[in-house]
């Protein structure tokens, strides 16, 4: 077994002994959606809707992953044949005019655990100390962008967050307070971080405030998050 079948087999045996929708559940669907994102092979489509299609998947993969069953010496790619059956359909549904009313995540729907919703069944992709735009995101079905901002900063391709920090300081870098106030769970608190990196608590919070946290949101925009307008 490889490194990649390794980890998968990991995070599943670790979905699997959490109940749904707990948050230890959810904080482990989130760890192996993030995973099934970057699989060879998951199937692609250039229909504008596709985010829509992968959504949907990574629904039903959040409700079915209990019964996913290894066909091949491969766990990775027996996981992907299993996902793009479902993914081919929720593309093809794409194509169909009478399929293509928006779906609502508050609609109940049947499940093992009884009536419960779409919303309540997907991980919680609530990436703390964001002010909440994260949350709102994930309220506004776009589960896409939760995972791709969530790897845009593990992986800082640009080098944007990297090479954003205050002068001289350069381990107080955007990249390096992100995973530690984002995606940590819980986040570290700006005096611990001050002291474990020796620099002043107010240097590094009004660096955060003036340009981490409007870099993230200028990420997310970038990714297709639109922030509602004021009333």
């Amino acid at each position: 077994m490889d490194d990649l079948d390794g980890r998968l087999s990991a995070l599943i045996a670790e979905v699997r002994q959490h109940p749904a929708p707990s948050k230890k559940w959810r904080t482990a669907m989130n760890k192996l959606l993030l995973q099934i994102q970057q699989l060879p092979g998951l199937k692609k489509s250039s229909h504008p809707n596709y985010p829509e299609a992968l959504n949907r998947t990574f629904e039903w993969v959040s409700r079915d992953i209990a019964k996913f069953e290894l066909r091949q010496s491969s766990v990775s790619k027996s996981l992907v044949n299993w996902i793009n059956g479902t993914l081919r359909r929720r593309i093809q549904d794409l194509y169909s005019p009478d399929k293509k009313a928006p779906i609502s995540l508050d609609a109940p729907i049947a499940a093992d655990i009884g009536e419960t919703t779409r919303l309540e069944l997907l991980p919680d992709f609530t990436l703390s100390g964001l002010d909440g735009m994260i949350e709102s995101v994930q309220k506004e079905t776009t589960l896409r962008i939760a995972i791709q901002l969530e790897l845009y900063i593990e992986q800082d391709p640009e080098g944007k967050l990297k090479n954003s920090y205050p002068r001289s300081y350069p381990e107080c870098n955007c990249q390096f307070l992100s995973k530690r106030r984002v995606l940590k769970d819980p986040p570290d608190k700006f005096k611990d971080l001050a002291k474990e990196l020796n620099v002043k608590y107010t240097t590094l919070n009004s660096h955060w405030d003036r340009k981490c946290e409007p870099s993230l949101q200028e990420i997310a925009r970038t990714l297709g998050y639109k922030q509602e307008p004021q009333p």
